[in-house]
This record gives structure tokens, sequence and C-alpha cells, in this order.
């Protein structure tokens, strides 16, 4: 289990308050079920009693705080995977509007014309800022096609 991830972290604080409510719900029980004293240790079994409701009573406080800061903690762990969502919206936004610049600058696939006409897309594409194996990729031609038309061009341009 990754602590750092915040899901990891909820489950352990719940898993946390559920063995303390577990505790209670026992200690609650244990205190109903014990046999009656005898007479003459009434005192001592009143004394008892108190002492029980008083650890009761500090393991109810004890479990409220914990409660409370369990609560706070997933209020935080919220507001940081609300946040984290928004950043990740944003960025794919962002990559979406550079995708669609690029598929605009390239030409789309299509079959490839041969003669001096089918070295119009290379160009283009090369003119555009694809590299030579995006350009190959894809136009369906080898790598050493497209270094051949674009060193022709430059020879014929020059």
């Amino acid at each position: 289990m990754n602590f750092s991830d915040p899901w990891g972290l909820l489950l352990v604080e719940a898993s946390i308050l559920v063995s303390l409510v577990v505790i209670l719900f026992f200690v609650r029980r244990t205190l109903r079920m014990a046999p009656p004293k005898k007479a003459r240790g009434l005192t001592q079994s009143r004394k008892s009693l108190e002492t029980n409701l008083e650890r009761i009573n500090q393991l109810l406080k004890e479990s409220e705080s914990l409660t409370q800061d369990f609560t706070n903690n997933l209020a935080e762990k919220r507001e940081i995977i609300k946040k984290l969502m928004e950043s990740l919206d944003e960025k794919i936004r962002g990559l979406n509007l550079v995708l669609e610049k690029i598929e605009g600058k390239i030409p789309p696939q299509g079959p490839v014309a041969k003669g001096k006409e089918g070295n119009g897309p290379v160009v283009e594409m090369a003119l555009a800022g694809c590299g030579v194996s995006d350009i190959a990729r894809r136009l369906g031609l080898s790598q050493e096609e497209v270094r051949l038309i674009l060193d022709l061009r430059k020879i014929t341009a020059g």
C-alpha cells in the first residue's frame, strides 16, 4: 500500500477509526455482562464502575477527537484531489490544442502519388516541421525515400 497516495492514507485512517469503534463496543458489552458482586463488595463495585465509566468517557472523547481529525483530513484530501483534477483537466485541454495545431499542419494520410507531384506532401510536412521518421510513417514511405526526396528538393531549389 502506498501511504503517499491519498486513498491509501484514507484507508488507513478509516481502519483506525473502525478499530476504535469496535473496541468501544467490546468494552461496553463487557461491562454490561460483568457478574454482580456480593453485597460486601458493593462500594468497590461502584468505584470500579465509576473508574470504568471514566475510562469509557475518556475513550469516547479520544474517538471524537480522532473522528474530527479524520474528517479534517478527508476535507483536505478532497481539496487536494480537486486541485489535481483541475490541473490535469487544464493540461489535457492544452495538449488537445497542441494536437489540433499539429494535425492542422500535417496533411491527412492518403494514397501517395508517384512522380513529381508525389513529393509535395513530403516537402509540405518537412516545411511544417515534421521529422523524417514522422513523415515516413504517416505517408507509408521508408526513411531513405523521404531523405532522398528532401535532398533532391534542396539540390533543385538551390
